[in-house]
């Protein structure tokens, strides 16, 4: 999948080849034109001339890269759906770090049950185990709270190993998120088990 994060290096880009192209052009009509050479005050001023035009093409390639980064924007909604995905992926992984990323330092999961930190160091134990976890994420809601989001989903886990053997089966888990900066976080989880 394709990182907006990527698109400032675009205009780097353009200019390193629309730089290169300009002194290749200028080369060959020197080395190969077999035209009889300009002074060389007249190579400046023809070399500036075409510098110039080269630059002003950036100019207008960089304002229509700026332009489009701008407006290309993913939605909240899909912001926090692709939060939840990773999540899911790293719980597969037992990589506590990604888990707890998305998640407040003031997390409150399940009235009080369990912290940002609990979770973290389920997880580390799980992986020092060398735990395996299976989750299945069914699809996910998310629906606009004033400024914030609720995100319900059902999740299944399964594992292959001993920590985890009362915490397996459906969960039904209903999420709450804010946004903290640039990016959206979870600071409210509950979790009911279906089966």
């Amino acid at each position: 999948m394709f990182d907006p994060k990527l698109l400032k290096y675009i205009p780097l880009v353009v200019a390193a080849r629309i730089v290169h192209h300009a002194g290749e052009a200028l080369e060959h009509t020197l080395a190969y034109s077999g035209k009889p050479r300009r002074s060389e005050h007249s190579l400046g001023k023809a070399a500036g001339r075409s510098t110039m035009k080269y630059l002003y093409r950036f100019a207008f390639l960089a304002l229509l890269v700026v332009m489009a980064t701008g407006c290309h924007r993913a939605p909240d909604e899909v912001l926090i759906r692709q939060a939840i995905d990773k999540v899911a992926q790293a719980t597969e992984q037992v990589d506590a770090s990604a888990v707890v990323a998305p998640l407040t330092d003031d997390f409150d999961g399940n009235g009080g049950g369990m912290t940002r930190q609990d979770i973290g160091n389920l997880l580390r134990a799980a992986k020092f185990r060398s735990e395996t976890l299976h989750a299945v994420l069914g699809p996910v809601d998310v629906q606009p709270r004033g400024e914030r989001y609720v995100a319900s989903f059902t999740i299944t886990l399964t594992s292959g190993g001993k920590l985890f053997p009362s915490e397996l089966g459906v969960y039904k888990v209903e999420t709450a998120w804010r946004r903290e900066g640039h990016d959206w976080r979870c600071y409210s989880a509950t979790w009911t088990q279906q089966i």
